[in-house]
């Protein structure tokens, strides 16, 4: 697994057209009679840029828990050195393992299997732009692609750590809501178009909870990364040995955490608040077949949680620049 320390966000100018297309899209969805895709190209785009956000974002948190170990190993702490050893799953050729493996792994984990979650996502909602679309898949060519992308979510949940209800199956297309589909495929009927994607809606809530519990575990883990840091440095200022020079170098330290803390915590709250919305936002897939005139949004906050996502990753990175600055 091939971890880039290296993120670029979108420009500011780039996202204000991005929200402006999707605006100027869904009002031109009024007075038309025939299914729009433009509901569905917007869930496409807001997806999309919630993965790119939160890919750049969690890019940074993996580099700052990775320097932080680096340091308490070069320290001497010999368990961190040992934590770095990784071992090969039986029957996994290209895997990697650690009995007890330190954040930055975890969290190095936990983006790769964001990554591939959210790019389900957005083929999910792409193919059912698709679908909304005058040029119509065929029935085999949406079975093929519907099996995709159940595989890769499958995949994507391996990735996270996380499992499913055991009398569940695990699929972004669930059995029921494929036969729907294919029902639609050969009608086309805005009718049958409804049914399957309220088919479907328990498929996406599930697939949607996957992600906000294993956002959950990450955030559990690194809050007691910060847990066991904050304290050692709060036990240092509270040393009264310590010079006074000591104590305000330990506070400073413990400042640069707690900032540290809060912007890389906000990140997986808004990735959190974007799995949580999500079922939302498919319901208003349903609803705008029922009445083109509404509105979308909880697909429009999917668009403002990416927002949010870019404008923390340039929060993490100016403030690893200004670190950069100070030990040169």
């Amino acid at each position: 697994m091939i971890i880039s320390n290296t993120p670029k966000s979108a420009s500011t100018v780039h996202r204000f057209l991005v929200f402006l297309a999707i605006v100027v899209a869904i009002l031109g969805v009024a007075g038309c009679a025939s299914i729009s895709p433009a509901p569905f190209t917007a869930l496409t785009t807001s997806i999309q840029q919630v993965r790119d956000g939160a890919d750049a974002s969690l890019s940074l948190v993996h580099e700052r828990a990775r320097n932080r170990y680096i340091a308490e190993a070069a320290a001497g702490d010999v368990a961190k050195v040992e934590g770095l050893l990784l071992t090969q799953p039986a029957g996994d050729p290209f895997g990697w393992a650690s009995s007890d493996p330190p954040l930055f792994l975890k969290v190095a984990r936990f983006r790769d299997g964001v990554h591939r979650l959210n790019s389900v996502l957005v083929a999910y909602a792409g193919l059912l732009g698709q679908l909304a679309s005058p040029d119509l898949v065929s029935p085999e060519q949406f079975e093929q692609l519907a099996r995709n992308l159940n595989d890769n979510l499958r995949t994507s949940v391996q990735a996270l750590g996380v499992s499913g209800p055991y009398d569940k199956e695990i699929a972004i297309f669930s059995t029921l809501s494929t036969g729907a589909f294919q029902a639609y495929l050969k009608n086309k009927q805005r009718s049958s178009l409804l049914n399957a994607l309220n088919s479907n809606q328990p498929a996406i809530q599930e697939a949607a909870e996957l992600g906000a519990s294993a956002v959950r575990i990450t955030a559990m883990a690194l809050r007691n990364e910060y847990n066991q840091n904050s304290a050692k440095l709060a036990a240092l200022v509270a040393n009264p040995k310590l010079s006074d020079s000591g104590k305000q170098a330990a506070l400073r330290e413990l400042i640069e955490l707690n900032e540290k803390f809060v912007r890389e915590v906000s990140v997986l709250r808004t990735l959190h608040q974007s799995y949580t919305g999500l079922p939302a936002a498919h319901q208003e897939l349903t609803a705008g077949l029922v009445d083109p005139k509404r509105g979308i949004p909880m697909i429009l906050e999917l668009l403002e949680n990416a927002r949010d996502l870019n404008r923390l990753h340039d929060e993490l990175s100016k403030g690893g620049k200004k670190k950069a600055a100070k030990g040169k």
